[in-house]
């Protein structure tokens, strides 16, 4: 018994073995019969004078960079590219039912893509030394090559930190017309496989066919909408913080001594956000980033108020005990007491009443009473004058009026710029900007 399983599992092996190899030379003699003698120099067409529909795709993976400063957009990605090769055809029935090959891209014809602008200058797509195409019996060919696209992108900076960008993937088969190959974009793109980018928000997507010297072009257009979260609450909120501390400056006492320092800190300030703002966007003289404009316009309110307190330092130091000749800030002075203002009628004695008429001593006593009324009269003159002169108007007095004016027309000033600032930056904001 156990001998003739043994011979049962021998003969089963051989079966197999024997079918095996038989496949194997099968598909031996497919590859040999398709493609020995194939040329990649030409058109996969029997007829020379029909054209190649070539069928393209394009899938978006990740968005791996967008360099504002050095206009570099780099996303991974596939292109999915089909074609009929008529040379390569064959009857499944006579190769074991094998409906498909695999075969590297070098061994066939294949339509040599070229991405424009590509920012390190190759623009070639696929590998042809490694990618492999699938080839059905029918001569459908399929091309999967994957990689890393980078392009030059030219950034829009006038509305940053809320701006939308528009960069753009455009391909050709080079060293052919629209009489040879014929290159279309099936459908439109989809993001089912991409992976949310931290920075930036694909809006939409969207592609363009048309011709350019009897060579057709697709342009697939990719339109980023920047997230605001990290800038606003980086670079926005600190600066306006620092523009209403900046007109604080005005409510530092002249004499503290601190508040030439003061200004002189807050300008600073001004100067590392200019830096950072600087480094983050590219160098474009055509156009004015209205973030960065606000900046300016903070930072010269800064210079003025530096240049304000240097001078009025020096005002103080020189002329800040003396009278100053400017009324027009100078306060009202307060009425007198009524005591003060009434005029005391001083009457005499009547002499006809007095019972010692005619007597010396009545006259040396209203002599007496007029010589203190007129004393009177003169302690009353020595005080105004004492107050007139406690009521001088300085010139340091005058500086400090002048400082609570500046600090109501500098915060009107920043409101002012901040609400025309905010109000065109609104415009550009999306559902998708603050997520």
């Amino acid at each position: 018994m156990a001998g003739k399983l043994n011979l049962a599992a021998f003969a089963v092996i051989c079966f197999v073995s024997v079918a095996y190899g038989g496949d194997v030379d099968i598909l031996k003699s497919l590859f040999s019969d398709t493609l020995t003698g194939y040329d990649t120099r030409i058109r996969p067409r029997i007829d020379q004078s029909d054209t190649v529909q070539l069928t393209t795709k394009f899938v978006p993976q990740s968005l791996l960079e967008f360099d504002t400063a050095e206009q570099k957009f780099s996303i991974l990605g596939y292109f999915r590219i089909t074609w009929d090769d008529e040379v390569i055809t064959w009857d499944p029935a006579s190769y074991a039912n094998t409906d498909s090959i695999k075969v590297p891209v070098n061994q066939i014809w294949r339509p040599s893509l070229i991405i424009l602008k590509e920012f390190d200058g190759e623009g070639v797509v696929g590998n042809a030394l490694s990618d492999i195409a699938k080839i059905t019996n029918l001569g459908n060919v399929s091309w999967v090559p994957e990689g890393i696209y980078s392009v030059v992108c030219h950034v829009d900076i006038k509305y940053y930190p809320f701006d939308e960008q528009r960069c753009i993937i455009t391909y050709y088969v080079s060293d052919e017309t629209k009489t040879t190959v014929v290159l279309n974009h099936d459908g439109k793109v989809n993001l089912d496989e991409f992976t949310e980018n931290s920075a930036w928000v694909i809006s939409d997507v969207e592609t363009n066919r048309y011709l350019v010297y009897n060579t057709w072009f697709i342009d697939v257009v990719f339109k980023l909408q920047r997230r605001a979260n990290f800038t606003t609450f980086t670079l926005i909120m600190p600066l306006l913080m620092l523009a209403f501390l900046n007109i604080c400056i005005f409510l530092v006492p002249i004499g503290s001594g601190e508040k030439g320092s003061f200004a002189i800190t807050i300008f600073l300030s001004y100067g590392i956000f200019v830096t950072i703002v600087s480094d983050t966007l590219p160098d474009n003289s055509l156009q004015v980033s209205l973030f960065l404009l606000f900046i300016i316009v903070l930072l010269f309110l800064s210079v003025l108020s530096v240049f304000y307190t240097i001078i009025q330092a020096k005002l103080m130091a020189s002329i800040g005990d003396k009278e100053c000749s400017i009324k027009c800030f100078r306060p009202k002075k307060k009425a007198k007491d009524d005591q003060k203002n009434k005029v005391m009628p001083f009457v005499l004695e009547d002499v006809e009443d007095h019972p010692n008429k005619g007597d010396v001593h009545v006259i040396n006593g209203k002599t007496e009473k007029k010589k203190e009324f007129e004393q009177a009269v003169m302690i009353d003159s020595a005080v105004d004058e004492e107050e007139e002169e406690e009521d001088i108007y300085t010139w340091g007095m005058f500086l400090e009026k002048l400082d609570t004016i500046l600090f109501v027309v500098f915060f009107f000033i920043i409101l002012l710029f901040s609400a025309t600032f905010f109000s065109l930056m609104m415009k550009r904001v999306s559902d998708t900007t603050f997520k």
